[in-house]
């Protein structure tokens, strides 16, 4: 399989199953299912098993490639002992197949602290990002585009949910710049008011998801349970970008927001020439890349030995959009179907 070569990859990126669906894209698990008797037997075999290689990530006729590692554990474990024991256990795993850079996706980064909890057990020689850096800057890139589709420009008010995290922060500030009005939406206010206080005066600031409401788009950047958004917190005519991993809103509940004339679309995606990932991440299509794991590619191309961890800054932000740019890696455009209300 490609994914043995001997051939040391330039990167792994470190990810874990969001449900029991992404399980049976682990090597062996076909052989699990076989053997097990219900999909409840078959889950909790496949989460007792070590982090795993469970697919490659090449680029064309590049000679830099990546791997993708992942930790057996679903979102209600990974942030507790377990997680952090087996996300320990994948540092290892990456060094030992020789990778240089290690990316954290989905809840690793927040199960390390932004990875600042690795950064003392790295082996020499290796250095880990978290890929928030460039996902915020692809956020501002989503909301910029999603304004401009729908003829509000810079006058639109956006919704923030998820301010206060590794990747909320950074982007927050980066569409302050930009002049949209913000509504900052965080599980504490106080907590808000402090992260972000340089904004604050200009921003309306929020700890309640009903809020939304007042927005024109929404930005998605947290999958906690207490800050679903549902179709009826939602204003008629406005947009809803979803940045969370897991997603905030599942796909197949997009046609409900779509009956109360509300688009939503699945951001945070970047293109990476010549991509191709072996690892099926039910993504709009085979051809997008997480930006998270885009930030991965690029500290790896570009050479980055500085660690990226904790909260990303927007200054950081701007400065991996340019060295994206020299490698020609750019934001997915939206599937926002702008058409559909005249459609109806």
């Amino acid at each position: 399989m490609p994914y043995l070569r001997s051939q040391p990859p330039g990167f792994v990126f470190l990810a874990h199953p969001r449900d029991v669906k992404d399980l049976y894209n682990v090597r062996g698990s076909s052989v699990v299912a076989q053997h097990s008797s219900s999909e409840e037997e078959f889950r909790d075999k496949m989460l007792t098993m070590p982090p795993t290689i469970t697919g490659e990530i090449t680029f064309g006729f590049d000679v830099l490639r990546g791997e993708f590692l992942a930790v057996l554990c679903l979102p209600d474990t990974i942030l507790y002992s377990r997680g952090r024991e087996q996300i320990d256990l994948a540092v290892q795993v990456a060094h030992s197949r020789g990778a240089r850079v290690l990316g954290l996706g989905a809840l690793t980064a927040p199960a390390t602290r932004g990875g600042l909890t690795l950064v003392p057990k790295l082996p020499r020689g290796m250095t880990v990002t978290t890929g928030n850096a460039y996902t915020a800057a692809v956020a501002r890139r989503n909301v910029i585009e999603a304004s401009e589709a729908t003829g509000m420009g810079d006058s639109a008010t956006v919704a923030v949910v998820g301010c206060t995290g590794s990747v909320g922060v950074a982007a927050s500030r980066l569409l302050d710049r930009e002049g949209f009005r913000l509504v900052l939406i965080g599980r504490s206010q106080t907590r808000v008011r402090k992260e972000l206080a340089d904004i604050v005066p200009r921003a309306r600031v929020s700890g309640t998801i009903g809020d939304v409401g007042q927005a024109d788009i929404i930005l998605l950047l947290t999958g906690d349970p207490s800050a679903y958004v549902t179709p009826d917190l939602v204003k008629p005519g406005a947009v809803v970008l979803d940045l969370a991993h897991p997603l905030n809103i599942q796909h197949e509940d997009y046609p409900s927001f779509r009956q109360r004339d509300v688009r939503v679309a699945q951001g945070g995606l970047a293109r990476i020439p010549g991509y191709h990932l072996t690892t099926d991440l039910r993504l709009p299509d085979r051809h997008s890349a997480l930006a998270c794991l885009a930030e991965t590619y690029l500290f790896a191309k570009e050479g980055i030995t500085e660690h990226s961890v904790g909260h990303a800054s927007a200054d950081f932000a701007v400065q991996m959009e340019a060295v994206a740019a020299r490698h020609g890696v750019s934001p997915r455009p939206l599937d926002l179907d702008m058409n559909a209300r005249a459609a109806r």
